[in-house]
């Protein structure tokens, strides 16, 4: 097996985290703020003695100026459940080589190595064809990706029935990278994400475009486009026109997509599959805040 990252790039995915706007509520003590009180770091309150508490935790100053026993509390720190779904219909396998899905496939796994670096566990849903294990540990990258590299993308699928059977194996929210074209309409992309949402995950969208996606060639005349989905076929003249009334398509419909995270406070960014991984994966997402 061929290791997806180049050793520089492993050493930099280990110095970041994964950031969520939400308390962590996983199942084993971790890095991320968690809204359980225990025996973290990070303080949380005072409230008044009770027997059998631990003396350590007293606060003699208190004690001091009010004559009343107190205990300080603590804010668990607790391991975060990430989970990363990626795109696998047909349309992620087109253009044929620019590499689309190849680019979500090895985000989707770097997104993962940082969650598994800093002690989270981290689940794939490869949405129309399998969802992984649970993972934990650096260790299970390995697996993960052996798990990953056998999909290839094809095909299409329902996006909210993909989500529900993803989602059904976690039971407690977490984080959710969505890692997709988004070319499909938006009554088949809103209902997955509103689930997701409905879940308590904090959500994230990352849309992958190919270069010619994002522009049309224009040193040609005409193309046969293909569906990747159903396979039909149309021929279309790559005029002036054509190349006018293509970008306004597309940018409205990313447009309906940056609305719909705007007013549900969820952030989207858009990457080209041309664009250089690791530049992505540790700029622009830190400055995104899905990273810290």
């Amino acid at each position: 097996m061929i290791a997806p990252f180049s050793p520089t790039f492993y050493r930099s995915l280990q110095q970041l985290k994964i950031h969520s706007r939400r308390a962590a509520l996983g199942s084993r003590q971790g890095s991320h703020r968690s809204t359980r009180r225990g025996h973290g770091l990070e303080f949380a309150d005072y409230r008044l003695y009770t027997a059998g508490d631990d003396f350590r935790h007293i606060d003699w100053g208190v004690y001091g100026r009010t004559d009343r026993l107190y205990v300080r509390e603590f804010r668990e720190e607790r391991d975060l459940n990430i989970v990363v779904l990626i795109d696998t219909s047909g349309s992620m396998a087109y253009p044929e080589g620019e590499g689309k899905f190849d680019f979500a496939r090895r985000l989707g796994l770097a997104l993962g190595y940082v969650g598994l670096a800093d002690g989270d566990s981290v689940m794939f849903g490869l949405l129309g064809k399998k969802v992984t294990p649970r993972y934990s540990g650096a260790r299970a990258l390995s697996r993960a990706w052996r798990e990953v590299e056998q999909c290839e993308a094809g095909g299409s699928y329902s996006f909210v029935s993909e989500a529900r059977a993803a989602l059904s194996r976690v039971k407690l929210p977490g984080k959710c990278f969505l890692v997709s074209d988004y070319l499909a309409p938006h009554e088949d992309i809103f209902p997955a994400l509103d689930f997701i949402r409905s879940r308590n995950f904090d959500l994230s969208l990352i849309q992958v475009l190919a270069p010619s996606e994002i522009s049309l060639p224009s040193d040609t005349e005409a193309t046969v486009l293909v569906d990747a989905e159903t396979g039909a076929e149309i021929e279309m003249p790559l005029d002036r026109q054509t190349q006018i009334e293509y970008s306004r398509s597309l940018a409205r419909h990313i447009r309906a997509l940056e609305d719909y995270a705007a007013r549900a406070g969820i952030v989207h960014t858009l990457v080209s599959s041309g664009d250089n991984l690791s530049d992505f994966v540790l700029t622009r997402l830190p400055e995104l805040k899905l990273l810290q």
